[in-house]
Protein backbone atom coordinates (compact mmCIF):
# COMPACT_ATOMS: atom_id res chain seq x y z
CA UNK A 1 0.00 0.00 0.00
CA UNK A 2 1.27 3.08 -0.85
CA UNK A 3 0.47 5.18 2.36
CA UNK A 4 2.54 3.05 4.06
CA UNK A 5 5.90 3.92 2.31
CA UNK A 6 8.21 5.92 4.85
CA UNK A 7 9.21 8.60 1.97
CA UNK A 8 5.16 9.31 1.12
CA UNK A 9 4.53 9.90 5.41
CA UNK A 10 7.47 11.78 5.04
CA UNK A 11 6.35 14.37 2.43
CA UNK A 12 2.55 14.33 3.48
CA UNK A 13 3.96 15.67 7.18
CA UNK A 14 5.79 18.47 5.92
CA UNK A 15 3.52 19.26 3.30
CA UNK A 16 0.91 19.48 5.87
CA UNK A 17 2.61 21.08 8.28
CA UNK A 18 3.55 24.24 5.56
CA UNK A 19 0.11 23.94 4.08
CA UNK A 20 -1.99 24.20 7.60
CA UNK A 21 0.08 26.57 8.97
CA UNK A 22 -0.61 28.51 6.04
CA UNK A 23 -3.92 28.58 5.82
CA UNK A 24 -4.30 29.28 9.36
CA UNK A 25 -2.64 32.28 8.69
CA UNK A 26 -4.77 33.03 5.89
CA UNK A 27 -7.99 32.57 7.20
CA UNK A 28 -6.81 35.33 9.95
CA UNK A 29 -5.79 37.82 7.64
CA UNK A 30 -9.05 36.85 5.47
CA UNK A 31 -10.65 37.63 8.25
CA UNK A 32 -9.49 41.10 9.65
CA UNK A 33 -9.50 42.07 5.61
CA UNK A 34 -12.98 41.46 5.27
CA UNK A 35 -13.89 43.21 8.80
CA UNK A 36 -14.92 40.40 10.60
CA UNK A 37 -14.40 39.96 13.91
CA UNK A 38 -13.05 37.03 15.40
CA UNK A 39 -15.98 35.71 17.19
CA UNK A 40 -17.86 35.79 13.44
CA UNK A 41 -15.04 33.49 12.62
CA UNK A 42 -15.94 31.14 15.34
CA UNK A 43 -18.44 28.71 13.59
CA UNK A 44 -16.44 27.98 10.79
CA UNK A 45 -13.29 26.92 13.24
CA UNK A 46 -15.80 24.93 15.54
CA UNK A 47 -16.94 23.28 12.92
CA UNK A 48 -13.32 22.34 11.41
CA UNK A 49 -11.96 21.32 15.02
CA UNK A 50 -15.68 19.29 15.29
CA UNK A 51 -14.52 17.41 11.82
CA UNK A 52 -11.01 16.81 13.93
CA UNK A 53 -12.38 14.86 16.61
CA UNK A 54 -14.65 12.76 14.32
CA UNK A 55 -11.47 11.83 12.31
CA UNK A 56 -9.55 11.53 15.42
CA UNK A 57 -12.00 9.11 16.87
CA UNK A 58 -12.57 7.16 13.54
CA UNK A 59 -8.79 6.31 13.29
CA UNK A 60 -8.44 5.56 16.69
CA UNK A 61 -10.33 2.25 15.90
CA UNK A 62 -8.41 1.45 12.81
CA UNK A 63 -5.08 -0.40 13.32
CA UNK A 64 -4.31 0.76 9.43
CA UNK A 65 -1.90 2.67 7.99
CA UNK A 66 -5.01 4.99 6.97
CA UNK A 67 -5.83 4.93 10.69
CA UNK A 68 -3.04 6.49 11.55
CA UNK A 69 -3.54 9.09 8.76
CA UNK A 70 -6.98 9.81 9.96
CA UNK A 71 -5.66 10.58 13.52
CA UNK A 72 -2.52 12.55 12.29
CA UNK A 73 -4.96 14.76 10.55
CA UNK A 74 -7.60 14.97 13.23
CA UNK A 75 -5.35 15.88 15.51
CA UNK A 76 -4.19 18.77 13.39
CA UNK A 77 -7.53 20.17 12.86
CA UNK A 78 -8.13 20.48 16.21
CA UNK A 79 -5.35 21.97 17.03
CA UNK A 80 -5.82 24.27 14.09
CA UNK A 81 -9.04 25.06 16.57
CA UNK A 82 -6.95 26.22 18.94
CA UNK A 83 -4.31 28.05 16.77
CA UNK A 84 -7.40 29.99 15.03
CA UNK A 85 -8.57 31.55 18.03
CA UNK A 86 -5.76 32.16 19.43
CA UNK A 87 -4.10 33.96 16.59
CA UNK A 88 -7.36 36.47 16.09
CA UNK A 89 -6.97 37.52 20.02
CA UNK A 90 -10.45 34.81 20.67
CA UNK A 91 -8.19 32.89 23.48
CA UNK A 92 -5.40 34.27 24.78
CA UNK A 93 -4.97 35.15 28.48
CA UNK A 94 -6.98 37.68 30.95
CA UNK A 95 -4.61 40.29 30.53
CA UNK A 96 -4.43 41.91 27.22
CA UNK A 97 -1.82 44.72 28.18
CA UNK A 98 1.55 45.01 27.25
CA UNK A 99 4.45 43.51 29.79
CA UNK A 100 5.08 46.34 32.12
CA UNK A 101 8.69 47.70 31.19
CA UNK A 102 10.30 47.05 34.57
CA UNK A 103 8.46 43.89 35.09
CA UNK A 104 11.56 41.16 35.91
CA UNK A 105 12.34 37.75 37.15
CA UNK A 106 8.55 35.94 38.81
CA UNK A 107 6.84 39.13 38.29
CA UNK A 108 7.69 38.70 34.09
CA UNK A 109 6.68 35.06 34.74
CA UNK A 110 3.24 36.14 35.94
CA UNK A 111 2.66 38.80 33.58
CA UNK A 112 3.10 36.49 30.77
CA UNK A 113 0.82 33.85 32.20
CA UNK A 114 -1.84 36.60 32.64
CA UNK A 115 -1.77 37.41 28.80
CA UNK A 116 -1.61 33.38 27.46
CA UNK A 117 -3.60 31.44 30.78
CA UNK A 118 -6.81 30.86 28.99
CA UNK A 119 -5.39 29.45 25.68
CA UNK A 120 -2.69 27.27 28.02
CA UNK A 121 -5.63 25.81 29.73
CA UNK A 122 -8.05 25.18 26.48
CA UNK A 123 -4.83 22.93 26.07
CA UNK A 124 -4.67 21.44 29.16
CA UNK A 125 -8.35 20.85 29.25
CA UNK A 126 -8.64 19.16 25.36
CA UNK A 127 -6.08 17.15 26.26
CA UNK A 128 -7.25 15.98 29.19
CA UNK A 129 -10.40 15.17 27.28
CA UNK A 130 -8.77 13.75 24.66
CA UNK A 131 -6.70 11.27 26.68
CA UNK A 132 -9.68 10.08 28.29
CA UNK A 133 -11.72 9.49 25.42
CA UNK A 134 -8.79 7.73 23.61
CA UNK A 135 -5.91 6.35 25.60
CA UNK A 136 -7.93 2.75 25.64
CA UNK A 137 -7.86 2.58 21.37
CA UNK A 138 -6.39 0.49 19.55
CA UNK A 139 -4.71 3.16 17.60
CA UNK A 140 -3.72 5.91 19.83
CA UNK A 141 -1.16 7.77 17.15
CA UNK A 142 -3.80 10.77 16.55
CA UNK A 143 -3.97 11.25 20.43
CA UNK A 144 -0.03 11.16 19.98
CA UNK A 145 0.26 13.83 17.89
CA UNK A 146 -2.06 16.18 19.67
CA UNK A 147 0.20 14.99 22.62
CA UNK A 148 3.63 16.02 20.42
CA UNK A 149 1.97 19.47 18.72
CA UNK A 150 1.48 20.36 22.55
CA UNK A 151 5.00 19.63 24.13
CA UNK A 152 6.91 21.04 21.37
CA UNK A 153 4.27 24.51 21.90
CA UNK A 154 5.38 24.49 25.45
CA UNK A 155 8.90 24.16 24.47
CA UNK A 156 8.60 27.01 22.21
CA UNK A 157 7.16 29.65 24.25
CA UNK A 158 9.56 28.28 27.05
CA UNK A 159 12.63 29.19 24.50
CA UNK A 160 11.48 32.42 23.31
CA UNK A 161 10.31 33.85 27.06
CA UNK A 162 13.78 32.96 28.48
CA UNK A 163 15.48 34.32 25.52
CA UNK A 164 16.08 33.45 21.61
CA UNK A 165 17.35 36.14 19.73
CA UNK A 166 15.94 35.97 16.27
CA UNK A 167 12.04 34.81 17.42
CA UNK A 168 11.12 38.02 15.49
CA UNK A 169 8.73 37.06 12.72
CA UNK A 170 6.73 38.52 10.17
CA UNK A 171 3.85 36.15 10.67
CA UNK A 172 2.02 38.05 14.00
CA UNK A 173 -1.29 38.52 12.96
CA UNK A 174 -2.57 42.22 14.62
CA UNK A 175 -5.02 40.28 17.19
CA UNK A 176 -1.80 39.20 19.40
CA UNK A 177 0.56 41.91 18.43
CA UNK A 178 0.53 43.16 22.33
CA UNK A 179 2.29 39.71 23.14
CA UNK A 180 5.33 40.08 21.45
CA UNK A 181 6.62 42.16 24.43
CA UNK A 182 7.02 39.47 26.49
CA UNK A 183 9.32 37.49 24.54
CA UNK A 184 12.73 38.36 25.13
CA UNK A 185 14.99 38.65 22.43
CA UNK A 186 18.28 40.00 23.85
CA UNK A 187 20.07 36.48 23.80
CA UNK A 188 19.75 33.20 23.64
CA UNK A 189 18.83 31.33 26.78
CA UNK A 190 21.80 29.10 28.09
CA UNK A 191 18.93 26.13 28.70
CA UNK A 192 18.75 26.29 24.45
CA UNK A 193 21.10 23.34 24.27
CA UNK A 194 18.88 21.24 26.61
CA UNK A 195 15.54 21.91 25.29
CA UNK A 196 17.63 20.83 21.58
CA UNK A 197 18.56 17.84 23.75
CA UNK A 198 15.16 17.18 24.33
CA UNK A 199 14.05 17.46 21.14
CA UNK A 200 16.66 15.60 19.32
CA UNK A 201 16.45 12.04 21.64
CA UNK A 202 12.50 11.84 21.21
CA UNK A 203 12.98 12.28 17.44
CA UNK A 204 15.81 9.64 18.11
CA UNK A 205 13.08 7.25 20.45
CA UNK A 206 10.53 7.78 17.32
CA UNK A 207 12.46 7.18 14.49
CA UNK A 208 13.51 3.85 16.32
CA UNK A 209 10.18 2.67 17.03
CA UNK A 210 9.22 3.30 13.19
CA UNK A 211 12.45 0.97 12.44
CA UNK A 212 11.16 -1.80 14.89
CA UNK A 213 7.83 -1.47 14.73
CA UNK A 214 5.81 -5.01 13.32
CA UNK A 215 2.32 -3.56 11.56
CA UNK A 216 1.65 -1.59 8.75
CA UNK A 217 0.04 1.21 11.11
CA UNK A 218 2.33 1.86 13.74
CA UNK A 219 5.39 2.23 11.42
CA UNK A 220 3.47 5.08 9.62
CA UNK A 221 2.24 6.45 12.91
CA UNK A 222 5.68 6.52 14.20
CA UNK A 223 7.43 8.21 11.26
CA UNK A 224 4.56 10.65 11.03
CA UNK A 225 5.32 11.75 14.30
CA UNK A 226 9.13 11.79 13.79
CA UNK A 227 8.88 13.96 10.49
CA UNK A 228 7.12 16.35 12.62
CA UNK A 229 9.73 15.92 15.72
CA UNK A 230 12.51 17.18 13.11
CA UNK A 231 9.71 20.09 11.68
CA UNK A 232 9.77 21.28 15.30
CA UNK A 233 13.45 21.07 15.87
CA UNK A 234 13.86 23.31 12.88
CA UNK A 235 11.27 25.71 14.35
CA UNK A 236 13.16 26.38 17.60
CA UNK A 237 16.57 26.46 15.73
CA UNK A 238 14.77 29.34 13.20
CA UNK A 239 14.03 31.12 16.74
CA UNK A 240 17.93 31.52 17.54
CA UNK A 241 19.96 31.81 14.14
CA UNK A 242 19.38 34.58 11.75
CA UNK A 243 16.62 33.17 9.16
CA UNK A 244 13.60 34.32 8.23
CA UNK A 245 10.33 32.24 8.33
CA UNK A 246 8.70 34.92 6.42
CA UNK A 247 9.69 32.68 3.17
CA UNK A 248 7.65 29.93 3.83
CA UNK A 249 4.59 31.34 4.54
CA UNK A 250 4.81 34.44 2.58
CA UNK A 251 1.91 34.05 0.38
CA UNK A 252 -0.44 33.78 3.25
CA UNK A 253 -0.01 37.35 4.66
CA UNK A 254 -1.23 40.22 2.52
CA UNK A 255 1.39 42.37 1.19
CA UNK A 256 -0.02 45.42 3.25
CA UNK A 257 0.65 43.38 6.51
CA UNK A 258 4.12 41.67 5.34
CA UNK A 259 5.36 45.37 4.89
CA UNK A 260 3.74 46.45 8.49
CA UNK A 261 5.47 43.58 10.12
CA UNK A 262 8.99 43.99 8.39
CA UNK A 263 9.04 48.03 9.29
CA UNK A 264 8.07 47.51 12.56
CA UNK A 265 8.86 51.37 15.26
CA UNK A 266 12.30 51.73 16.44
CA UNK A 267 11.51 50.82 20.21
CA UNK A 268 10.46 47.05 19.67
CA UNK A 269 14.15 46.23 19.01
CA UNK A 270 14.95 47.71 22.25
CA UNK A 271 17.42 44.95 24.51
CA UNK A 272 15.37 42.62 26.67
CA UNK A 273 16.70 44.51 30.08
CA UNK A 274 15.14 47.60 28.93
CA UNK A 275 11.56 45.86 28.14
CA UNK A 276 11.21 42.68 27.32
CA UNK A 277 9.76 41.98 23.93
CA UNK A 278 8.36 40.60 21.15
CA UNK A 279 6.61 37.89 19.68
CA UNK A 280 4.69 35.62 18.17
CA UNK A 281 4.19 31.79 19.12
CA UNK A 282 5.81 28.83 16.91
CA UNK A 283 3.38 26.28 15.44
Amino acid sequence: MWLANPVIAVLIATGVWWLSTGLVLLMVHWSIRNKLGPWQLLPLVTLVGVAGFLLLLKGSEMQTPLGSYAGFFGALLVWAWHETTFLTGMVTGRSKQECPPDAKGAARFVAAWKAVCDHEIALLVTAVFLWFVLADAPNTFGLATFGLLWGMRISAKLLIFLGARHAISGLMPPGIVHLKTYFNTGRTTPFFPLLLAIAVGLFAVLVTGAMNAHSAYSSVGHILLAAFMALAIIEHLILVLPVSDMALWRWAVPKGAREKRSNPPAHEFAPASVGVKRGMETR
